[in-house]
């Protein structure tokens, strides 16, 4: 059986930033995505795609987004393409709560199918699993910071039913080591299951990763589409994978273009930055669906740049949406200035000193100030940003690893 395994689709997510035709290509990034993939699937003749969680954006949903998602979830069994899906994060089915999930609804409606662990009133646990052919799948859901434990007990309970072979779904990914929310906390949870799982499926994580590095057998194939702008690879997956064979082949995915850029000046007035910047812009080449995203530095800076200008110009040049960043603890460390006691000022010293963030002080702050806005723009739902901010620490701490 050759199934396709992607993770954090987040259908319905919805930018709060930007303008309209942004917010509404945005929209519609997240189920082309869903697209993609499916048609990748027809390519390469895929019995079932599985789902790692995070399917939808948010618990609560519309019906805009509930329709689009059952329209792709119709045209997977239109074509035999069986569809499995675990919960994430984003989509947590709560115990006596069942009915509230859209995941079940479309459960019920026989569009997809969902592995899932049910507790008794005594705390037991049984293991519904779902059969693709002759291959047993398992789905752990989101085990939050339990996970460890949870492959674990799963692991004895495969040693006690002799369950081989199976493919397990587990909304988590490794973290290397700290303690992270829904992140497991090092690699022997993972070496419990290696004998009893051919194949254990993860998400969470929005980048690709694979453990171990020789002959893997846990795989996080990322977000399809960028979650959060600010992620730091452009390589977006979904891994095929055949149980007969157990061979594995990694699928690139197409999110929007988004070009990153870091720009060092040495401008000595407002007047100078703006004509090193256009210079700077000119060189670039963007089309109306690119999104831009500048981190501005500058060698020495007695004057604060006009970045709302900046954005403004890459907009001018057609972009979709613009984003310019003035990175001032750079300017200032470079040039001798003292810090300025500022609000954000007192914000990043405070969040130097926490553990986790330390050395990601300047996502926070920005994560903070996003916030802010949102709650004073009246858009009351936070948890995305500090997410968003979140993964990005999760990718950054990877990326030093």
């Amino acid at each position: 059986m050759k199934f396709l395994h992607c993770s954090d689709l987040h259908l319905g997510k919805k930018p709060y930033f930007g303008s309209e035709e942004f917010k509404a290509k945005r929209f519609e990034d997240y189920f082309s995505a869903f697209d993609r993939i499916i048609e990748q699937a027809k390519e390469n003749e895929i019995e079932a795609i599985l789902v790692a969680g995070d399917f939808f954006d948010k618990k609560e949903t519309h019906p805009d987004i509930l329709g689009k998602t059952e329209d792709l979830l119709q045209k997977c069994k239109d074509n035999k393409i069986k569809v499995v899906v675990i919960e994430g994060n984003h989509d947590l089915i709560y115990k006596n709560k069942e009915l509230e999930s859209w995941i079940i609804y479309l459960e019920r409606k026989d569009l997809l199918q969902r592995p899932f662990i049910k507790f008794s009133e005594n705390n037991e646990k049984t293991y519904h699993s779902v059969f693709i052919d002759e291959t047993e799948i398992f789905g752990l859901g989101y085990p939050g910071a339990l996970v460890d434990d949870e492959l674990r007990e799963f692991a004895d309970y495969c040693e006690k039913e002799n369950k081989r072979n199976c493919v397990v779904l587990v909304h988590t990914a490794l973290c290397g080591g700290e303690f992270l929310g829904g992140f497991l906390k090092d690699e022997s949870a993972l070496n419990n299951l290696k004998d009893y799982a051919i194949y254990i499926g993860g998400g969470h994580g929005h980048k690709l990763r694979k453990y171990p590095k020789e002959n893997p057998f846990f795989f996080v194939p990322g977000s399809p589409e960028y979650y959060d702008l600010g992620e730091d690879t452009k390589l977006k997956t979904a891994i095929i994978f055949d149980t007969n064979s157990k061979e594995h082949k990694i699928l690139e995915q197409s999110p929007r273009n988004c070009i990153k850029e870091s720009l060092t000046l040495d401008s000595a007035n407002p007047e100078q930055f703006r004509e090193e910047f256009d210079k700077f812009l000119s060189l670039l080449e963007i089309s109306s669906e690119d999104i831009v995203l500048v981190e501005i530095r500058f060698i020495s800076c007695d004057f604060i740049p006009d970045t709302k200008w900046a954005e403004d110009a890459i907009l001018k040049k057609g972009a979709l949406y613009a984003k310019v960043n003035w990175d001032r603890e750079y300017s200032r460390a470079y040039s001798g200035q003292p810090k300025r006691n500022s609000v954000e000022e007192i914000e990043l010293e405070q969040i130097k000193k926490w553990e986790d963030w330390g050395n990601f002080a300047e996502i926070g702050v920005q994560a903070l100030s996003e916030m802010k806005k949102s709650i004073k723009d009246e858009q009351l739902d936070i948890s995305s940003i500090f997410d968003s901010a979140l993964n990005s620490i999760i990718e950054g701490k990877n990326e030093n690893k």
